[in-house]
């Protein structure tokens, strides 16, 4: 049996296992089966939420998508609402690119840049999904909390790392609070690549030079003083 047979339970593995059938081997294969049928729910919803947005999508055509029974959605989800908020916690999985990481910069500037070309690309990537995850949210107060969680708890640390470096070499102030600045950058990185890219469909070039102007006004503002 494979995660293909609709009939799939988290019950039944691929091992041959019998339902509450015991033994480490079993208990292994089983967990295996289940987080394997909730992956593969989790790809199937990113794709049609994408495609449907979240009213129009159903749980029938995720499951189906999936090759699982349709009665999994809620059981490992609870519905259409948490099948959105798993995706978030698989925000950093392979079928989502949002986490990957912009390469390092030498410079300042160049990091900044780097990071919200960075963000622009991949908001152009996802741009199907964001609209569901950013309409959704609007309405959905603890899938907005989610989404923050996520930047916080994920995207702000990795950020404030990689800006600790120019902290380090003095090329920062050193009363710039760093959490602050990532935020501050997050922030730009989001208005560039949903609003100004997503939304308004501004030219390429256009964004490239807001991109320049603000990592230089960036620069000027947080550089260490003589």
């Amino acid at each position: 049996m494979s995660i293909a047979d609709p009939d799939i339970l988290e019950d039944e593995t691929e091992a041959g296992c019998p339902k509450d059938a015991g033994g480490e081997a079993c208990t292994a294969a089983r967990r295996r089966d289940k987080e394997a049928t909730k992956q593969a729910l989790i790809a199937a919803a990113v794709q049609v939420f994408a495609q449907r947005g979240f009213d129009g999508a159903t749980t029938k055509e995720v499951a189906a998508r999936a090759g699982v029974n349709e009665g999994l959605i809620q059981r490992y989800f609870g519905g259409k609402a948490g099948l959105l908020q798993a995706i978030v916690g698989n925000m950093c999985g392979e079928r989502l690119t949002a986490c990957r990481a912009a390469p390092p910069s030498d410079s300042l500037k160049a990091e900044i840049a780097t990071v919200l070309r960075h963000e622009i690309l991949q908001a152009d990537a996802n741009r199907d999904f964001l609209r569901v995850f950013i309409s959704r949210a609007l309405v959905d107060p603890a899938l907005a909390a989610s989404l923050k969680a996520h930047y916080k708890e994920s995207r702000m640390p990795h950020l404030v790392h990689r800006l600790q470096h120019f902290r380090d070499n003095g090329t920062l102030d050193p009363a710039v609070d760093l959490a602050q600045l990532a935020a501050s950058i997050t922030t730009f990185a989001f208005g560039l690549g949903f609003m100004q890219q997503v939304v308004l469909s501004e030219d390429p070039k256009v964004l490239e030079g807001m991109i320049d102007g603000i990592a230089e006004t960036i620069v000027r503002g947080t550089a260490a003083r003589e």
